[in-house]
């Protein structure tokens, strides 16, 4: 039987130059050993339990990716939302300078909503 799609990814998103076993694990919020273990196939839990828990974070996470010019990496398209919606802050010069830069992004996605 094959992997499940999320399953995979999280072994490209690993096999990726300069990616961790542990940076990965902690942005889906797992831990670095359980994702070692899930990795090489030694997980002793049941893969569909797992799977509802991690499958749905790891597909919103590293799935249908926008490559965020500010950033410099990529994010999902959630995180893109999130950041484009965000208000002005005054306060945080780095929220500020996000804020900024998706007001003039071509990939912001409130600027689709407008043209419909």
């Amino acid at each position: 039987m094959p992997d499940p799609e999320w399953l995979q990814i999280l072994r490209d998103e690993v096999a990726k130059p300069g990616a961790t076993i542990a940076g990965v694990a902690a942005s889906i919020g797992m831990k670095r050993t359980a994702l070692s273990m899930l990795l090489s196939g030694k997980y002793p839990a049941k893969l569909d339990k797992v799977s509802a828990k991690f499958g749905p974070v790891v597909l919103d996470r590293y799935r249908d990716q926008v490559l965020c010019p500010h950033l410099r990496r990529g994010i999902g398209a959630d995180e893109c939302r999130t950041h484009a919606t965000a208000p002005m802050s005054t306060s945080n010069p780095v929220k500020l300078a996000q804020w900024s830069a998706c007001r003039r992004c071509p990939l912001n996605p409130t600027k689709e909503q407008k043209n419909v």
